[in-house]
């Protein structure tokens, strides 16, 4: 069941899915409890083609190319993933919802005791635009982050890297309190606060659709367009992270 603290903490609960999946709806439902969150709708990848998502100007596959780290286009999946999250942004800006929960259908609460989440709460940062929740990623900066930025640099310089100077320089999380650190590059998109000025901010960079979900909220932290943190202790995992699951992942085709 969602956790009281973190419900009341934020003005709208909302968990991204598509009409037809109702394995995951129904997952969303057990975890989270029927009455703790509004379903957002995004678009089924079996009813459109990537051809469609470029012609009615909500991919932009050109643009994505150069955007990728790899040069890589997005999958038809990441696509509507994307236009999901992008959703979901829309409805908190239309109806003036100042911080949202925002869950992927998968999502899965793992165990942490409700005073512990309690704590967590009350020493949330006061100018966090977005909270990770569950995220991949590392957990601090690592011994040699200096020397590995320095060398990132150097291959930005060399036209070798699309990470520039900035975004090498917040690669890494750094400390900020016992129950939260400043975010860096970090992954994953099932379970995160973000403020109607992010959500603004994120419609911005991911309009028509350039970047994966969690990879449009990766390039505007790392950009610093957006002050983000991560959760110390993270509270929600994903099932379509575990290979073993039935529920596996959407976005890979």
């Amino acid at each position: 069941m969602l956790p009281e603290a973190l419900k009341n903490f934020h003005d709208g609960v909302y968990v991204i899915t598509v009409e037809s999946f109702k394995d995951r709806q129904a997952n969303a439902v057990k975890e989270l409890g029927r009455d703790n969150f509004a379903f957002v709708y995004s678009v089924d990848r079996s009813l459109v083609t990537k051809q469609q998502m470029i012609d009615d100007g909500l991919y932009d596959e050109q643009r994505a190319i150069e955007t990728d780290r790899s040069s890589k286009p997005m999958t038809l999946g990441h696509i509507c993933c994307s236009l999901g999250h992008a959703n979901v942004y829309r409805h908190i800006i239309k109806n003036g919802i100042e911080r949202a929960l925002i869950f992927e259908d998968d999502v899965t609460i793992l165990p942490n005791d409700e005073v512990a989440i309690n704590v967590a709460v009350e020493n949330i940062p006061a100018d966090a635009e977005l909270i990770y929740w569950g995220w991949t990623g590392v957990a601090r900066r690592p011994r040699f982050a200096a020397a590995k930025q320095a060398l990132y640099k150097l291959q930005h310089s060399m036209g070798l890297l699309k990470y520039d100077h900035t975004m090498v320089a917040n690669l890494y999380p750094t400390a900020y309190n016992e129950y939260f650190s400043i975010a860096g590059k970090q992954f994953c998109a099932h379970a995160y606060t973000l403020t109607r000025s992010a959500a603004e901010k994120l419609l911005e960079w991911n309009t028509p659709v350039i970047l994966n979900a969690d990879n449009a909220l990766m390039y505007a932290v790392l950009n610093g367009d957006v002050k983000a943190y991560i959760s110390n202790r993270q509270f929600f995992g994903q099932r379509s992270l575990d290979e073993n699951d039935p529920i596996s992942s959407l976005t890979q085709s």
